[in-house]
């Protein structure tokens, strides 16, 4: 069982809007709204891929009642704690004749320390039924910077793997736990850590990180793969081009499959190339935070290894 935290989700609202620009106005030739937030993202893949899955945050309001109702459609296990503020709506215009994507994201409800320590009461439970956790994006206003410290220790106790997929100071006092993964993009990664300009400096970084404890980092480079410190040195995972429809919620399907492949007892060269290959099925969709089994299968063997 996998758990997969959002502790900020939202309705993740897409818009096809070809030759989009500013100060104009538009009709969308397209619209999908959907449970989203980033973990809600992760859930909905793994679930997909056929691994059973408890979803938990924070949810409120009409926003989240709408939520609510597609988690239990999706055969999703709801464990989201309610309350008072309303859960945010997140838009994302999509303009795919000039391959361009364009986010409004709200900042969310304040949340209440009751409602974090009802949270935290309820996640000492919800740890008893899964094998791995998996906890994607910003904290909501109210909650401590280091929540995403406290839920990693927690799990590490009890001997659950837990994928931390988030930025900024989050991911600074997040690593300080040492989870088991982490896969920050590119940016994500120096902004929180410094710059990368060389395949030395990747290398440098990666094996810090493991050397701290981090047993599997990753870091995401978009169309052009991932580089990963696995037990024997780092390695850099790629694929062909292809033709992409849609990006976001690519990095989420990455932590999905990663997190399915964990579950089934995978060793780490095979959980991150299940995560490209999610990664690169996601692009294939309009809507956020989907793939197939199949377009799955089809990418895991395009995806080449190379050990740097």
């Amino acid at each position: 069982m996998i758990l997969a935290i959002t502790m900020n989700p939202a309705i993740d609202k897409v818009d096809a809007i070809d030759d989009f620009e500013i100060n104009r106005v538009f009709r969308p030739k397209a619209m999908t709204a959907t449970a989203g937030g980033k973990g809600l993202n992760v859930a909905r893949v793994a679930h997909i891929l056929g691994e059973p899955v408890m979803a938990t945050g924070f949810l409120g309001g009409s926003t989240g009642q709408f939520i609510h109702k597609q988690i239990e459609e999706m055969g999703l296990i709801d464990r989201f704690v309610s309350i008072q503020g309303e859960t945010r709506i997140c838009i994302n215009i999509m303009d795919e004749k000039n391959t361009t994507s364009t986010e409004v994201l709200e900042p969310g409800p304040t949340i209440s320390q009751e409602e974090c320590d009802l949270f935290l009461e309820q996640y000492e439970k919800m740890l008893d039924s899964c094998d791995v956790v998996t906890a994607s994006g910003s904290l909501p206003k109210g909650v401590a910077v280091d929540f995403y410290n406290m839920l990693i220790g927690i799990a590490k106790e009890r001997g659950k793997k837990f994928i931390l997929d988030t930025s900024g100071d989050y991911f600074k006092h997040g690593i300080q736990a040492k989870p088991y993964m982490i896969k920050p993009n590119k940016e994500e990664f120096e902004k929180a850590m410094g710059s990368l300009r060389t395949l030395n400096d990747y290398d440098v970084a990666l094996m810090k990180l493991k050397e701290q404890g981090i047993e599997l980092p990753v870091i995401t480079l978009g169309k052009d793969g991932c580089i990963a410190a696995l037990e024997d040195g780092i390695y850099r995972f790629f694929a062909p081009s292809i033709k992409v429809l849609n990006t976001v919620g690519s990095g989420d399907s990455f932590v999905a499959g990663c997190a399915v492949s964990l579950c089934r007892g995978k060793g780490a060269m095979e959980v991150v190339k299940m995560g490209m290959a999610c990664g690169m099925a996601n692009t294939q969709f309009f809507q956020t935070g989907m793939v197939s089994v199949e377009l799955v299968d089809k990418f895991f063997n395009m995806i080449e290894i190379e050990k740097l």
